[in-house]
């Protein structure tokens, strides 16, 4: 891909993760928040009833998964804008074939064509 076509694709990749590391401190903060990490209230977070605690630690749980999730995600950016550097974005790490334009626009930050995508998905349920 030359780097005329990976311009808008660089700007895309820039955006998002500008966006997730945004999600991500704000998952934080919420999480912080929930187990009493920031002192923001008066009197204790500590809940009261045991099925506030429940929920509360699902809560606390769930957030950190979608922290874990989004961290994930903006490692693959990251990856993607090494390769926009590199002149190998557009290319396969797996096989080295073209990724399609259509593939990078939905997941701009893929490694991976469709056929080695499938084929390691496909590897990784088993």
């Amino acid at each position: 891909m030359k780097k005329s076509e990976m311009k808008p694709f660089k700007e895309m990749l820039v955006q998002l993760r500008a966006r997730l590391r945004g999600n991500v401190s704000t998952l934080a903060d919420a999480a912080l928040a929930k187990s009493g990490g920031t002192g923001g209230g008066s009197g204790s977070a500590v809940p009261s009833h045991i099925a506030d605690m429940g929920s509360d630690t699902y809560e606390q749980d769930n957030t950190l998964r979608l922290m874990d999730n989004e961290g994930e995600v903006l490692g693959q950016i990251e990856g993607a804008l090494e390769r926009i550097e590199d002149g190998d974005y557009g290319s396969c790490v797996e096989c080295s074939g073209r990724i399609p334009k259509m593939r990078l626009k939905a997941i701009p930050y893929t490694p991976y064509c469709v056929k080695c995508a499938s084929e390691i998905e496909s590897s990784s349920r088993y």
